[in-house]
């Protein structure tokens, strides 16, 4: 009905801005000279990349790639709860601007007793704008606002799928610790908290006929199970 679909526009309007405003900052960082490690070692950096200033482990990752595990998506498709982790990539395009961009996916399918069982599709694309606020030694405090949109499918059984949306826009802060200290400062974790708004959809169609839920959260990245903290709070890069 026209009530449930204002929502909808609401959270399409906010998803539209936000892609707006990472293309913003990613067309104005590129303005700053791409810079690259002041420690003599190797790195992959785009052509005319050039030295970064300070000495931190942070400042010589600037104009480097970097690969990594970005955290833990959920979705819902109809009576279904999915789970897709992030894999993405990280790069500083100067001391203080980087971008993030990441893909999580989940494909499955299988038989029981020569029946098939439903298929499962799950599908997240993220994107964010980490900010470095502050660096010294082996340490980086960051802000990352950031932007996952999913989709998910259960196959058709018994006349019966399952779908589902996602559209989650928020910030983090936190830390990035490099490995320095241990002589491999490409490597880094980090561990942060934020808070997010979330809006959720899931659908159950049997027989040509649909029944939606759409619910909408604002709250923090943290869930309620202590181990929360290690698939949605912290994650891993390594720099190349």
């Amino acid at each position: 009905d026209q009530e449930a679909m204002n929502p909808m526009k609401l959270f399409t309007t906010m998803g539209t801005g936000a892609a707006v405003l990472l293309l913003a900052s990613g067309a104005f960082a590129q303005e700053a000279t791409a810079q690259a490690s002041t420690d003599g070692r190797a790195g992959v950096a785009l052509p005319g990349a050039q030295p970064a200033a300070g000495n931190s482990d942070h400042s010589q990752m600037v104009g480097r790639f970097a690969v990594g595990y970005l955290g833990r998506q959920t979705i819902g498709a109809g009576d279904h709860t999915l789970v897709a982790p992030v894999i993405g990539a990280r790069y500083w395009l100067d001391n203080m601007i980087g971008i993030d961009a990441g893909l999580g996916f989940n494909f499955s399918s299988g038989s029981i007793n020569d029946t098939d069982k439903a298929g499962v599709t799950v599908m997240m694309f993220h994107a964010g704008v980490p900010l470095n606020l502050a660096d010294a030694g082996h340490f980086s405090f960051q802000v990352v606002p950031e932007a996952t949109i999913g989709f998910a499918n259960v196959g058709e059984v018994a006349g019966v799928s399952h779908d589902g949306f996602l559209l989650s826009l928020g910030a983090r802060a936190g830390a990035e610790i490099h490995f320095g200290f241990m002589n491999i400062p490409q490597l880094s974790l980090q561990g942060s908290v934020g808070l997010y708004l979330r809006h959720q959809h899931r659908g159950v169609e049997q027989g040509g006929a649909e029944v939606s839920n759409n619910s909408f959260t604002i709250g923090t990245t943290l869930g309620n199970n202590p181990w929360d903290i290690f698939t949605s709070s912290i994650s891993a890069l390594y720099y190349f």
